[in-house]
């Protein structure tokens, strides 16, 4: 670590008690959203992405409630007003299966991903929380560009960056008209978060498609239009930045340029990455977890 990192570092420490974050250009490339979440995404079979697809429609929930300890939602069979028979269920299976065939087909390099959150000594949470994941696929088109398919995700610790997200209008966007008509046929389905007790959340459930000219833009569009992550410049700060210290605050815009925020929700899990770059490219900034504590 350069010098000029260190004394930086040095004071944003004093400053914030919290979980410092350091980023060295030099040695780990330039810093984007497919980078910073490296820790969180884990190789898996194309077949394993479409099998979880179908069964969050299946369990209208983000997660199967049958491996919890204990029951946040209705089941489908127990809701009043319930949009879903073994009819829909078997239709919306063969548009996903046709869906596959279409990617395997025509697209080249194929990337399935499940996007996890992680759980160790140094990153835990107080609360006990449904084992929640999203699962991609990226893969090239013929001329070379990139394409990405994702789930839209239920952001229980949206309200802690007070951003509201419209999930009514799925973005398709496809590299030839059968995969934007398969995708235009996955319509909306309506699905439960965390329900009992009052909360009453839903969310409009279906797959987003982004195309790009990297495999780092379609993951960043993808996981944006699926309201997972949120990538804010941080021009004029608000009194939730940087945990409403004026003192940090003052810091990071005297000592950093191209001020960014980062947001990451899994679900009733979050991660937020407040950074700033350096004169000599490097990033340095704040980490911090949130979690939603489910009392119904």
């Amino acid at each position: 670590m350069n010098s000029s990192i260190t004394k930086l570092l040095g004071t944003l420490e004093l400053l914030y008690y919290g979980n410092s974050f350091v980023w060295e250009t030099e040695t780990q490339g330039e810093l984007n959203l497919w980078k910073l979440m490296s820790n969180f995404v884990n190789p898996t079979d194309i077949e394993l992405v479409f099998e979880h697809w179908q069964n969050i429609e299946t369990w209208g929930t983000p997660t199967n409630q049958a491996l919890n300890d204990y029951e946040y939602a209705p089941p489908r069979s127990q809701r009043k007003n319930n949009h879903w028979n073994e009819e829909i269920e078997n239709q919306r299976k063969e548009y996903y299966q046709e869906l596959q065939k279409l990617v395997e087909t025509n697209l080249n390099n194929i990337q399935a991903y499940n996007l996890r959150d992680y759980r160790d000594d140094e990153h835990c949470f107080e609360w006990e929380h449904p084992d929640f994941s999203v699962s991609i696929i990226i893969a090239q088109t013929k001329d070379n560009r990139w394409f990405c398919l994702a789930p839209t995700v239920p952001n229980q610790v949206n309200y802690f960056w007070n951003r509201k997200t419209n999930l009514q209008n799925p973005v398709i966007q496809a590299p030839n008209a059968e995969i934007e008509a398969i995708l235009t046929k996955l319509t909306p389905i309506e699905n439960y978060g965390y329900y009992y007790g009052g909360y009453r959340e839903t969310y409009q459930y279906y797959i987003v498609s982004t195309m790009g000219d990297s495999r780092e833009e379609v993951f960043t569009t993808a996981l944006q239009a699926a309201n997972m992550v949120t990538v804010e410049e941080l021009i004029n700060y608000n009194s939730s930045d940087c945990h409403n210290n004026p003192e940090l605050q003052q810091f990071i815009k005297q000592n950093l340029q191209s001020n960014t925020r980062y947001s990451i929700g899994f679900w009733d899990i979050g991660y937020t990455y407040e950074v700033g770059q350096t004169p000599e490219d490097d990033w340095i900034g704040i980490m911090s977890e949130y979690e939603f504590e489910y009392n119904p």
